[in-house]
C-alpha cells in the first residue's frame, strides 16, 4: 500500500509518516529531504529545504520540488511507500496528478486553533503574508488550500490534541474501511 500524506505545515506530515510507514513496514519518504538531497546532488551545496527557497526562490524551487516528485514517483512506482509531501505540493496543478497516481492520498486536517500553535512554536514563517498577524494568514492561507486538498484526497483525517499514535490508528482504521468499499 502506497500512501501519500498532504496538508499545512506543521499539520504532522512527517511525524505521522514516519510511524505509519514503522508500522506498515514500508519506505518512509519525506519530500523536504528529498528536495535537499537532490539540490545537493544537482549543485553540490548542502542547504536545507528552507535555506533553498530563501536563496534560490520560489519558482526554483517549485521546480526542484515537481522534479523531486516525478522522481520518487518514477522509483517507488511498483513499491509500497509512505510519502509525506510539502504543505505546497499539491497547489501546484501539475503535481495534483502525480500525488494522485502514487497512492491513497491523505489530507490531515489539523484543528485551526491546534495547527497555529505548532506553527507559531517554529517561528512565524515566512511564506505568512501578515507577520503581524499570524491568525489572519493562516485562516487566509487555509482558505486557499484546504479545498485543494480534500479534493485530491481520498481521505480527510480530521485531527485535534492526538499523540501520533492515536493518529495512526486512527488512519489505519480509515484506510481499512476505505480498502473495503
Amino acid at each position: 500500500m502506497s500512501i501519500v500524506l498532504i496538508g499545512m505545515k506543521g499539520c504532522g506530515k512527517t511525524t505521522v509518516g514516519t510511524l505509519l510507514a514503522e508500522t506498515l513496514r514500508v519506505p518512509f519518504l519525506d519530500a523536504d529531504a528529498e528536495i535537499e538531497h537532490m539540490h545537493s546532488r544537482e549543485t553540490g551545496e548542502d542547504l536545507s529545504f528552507r535555506l533553498i527557497l530563501q536563496q534560490y526562490g520560489e519558482t526554483y524551487f517549485h521546480a526542484l520540488d515537481s522534479r523531486m516528485l516525478q522522481q520518487s514517483a518514477r522509483a517507488y512506482e511498483h513499491r509500497d511507500f509512505v510519502f509525506a509531501c510539502g504543505g505546497r505540493t499539491p497547489l501546484q496543478h501539475e503535481n495534483q496528478e502525480t500525488l494522485a497516481r502514487m497512492g491513497t492520498v491523505l489530507f490531515l486536517n489539523v484543528d485551526r486553533t491546534v495547527l497555529l500553535k505548532r506553527i507559531l512554536a517554529q517561528g512565524i514563517p515566512t511564506f505568512f503574508p501578515y507577520a503581524d498577524d499570524p491568525q489572519r494568514s493562516l485562516d487566509e492561507l487555509l482558505a486557499r488550500r484546504i479545498p485543494i486538498y480534500k479534493k485530491l484526497a481520498n481521505l480527510t483525517i480530521d485531527i485535534g490534541e492526538e499523540t501520533t499514535g492515536e493518529v495512526v490508528r486512527t488512519i489505519l482504521m480509515e484506510l481499512r474501511a476505505y480498502e473495503q468499499h
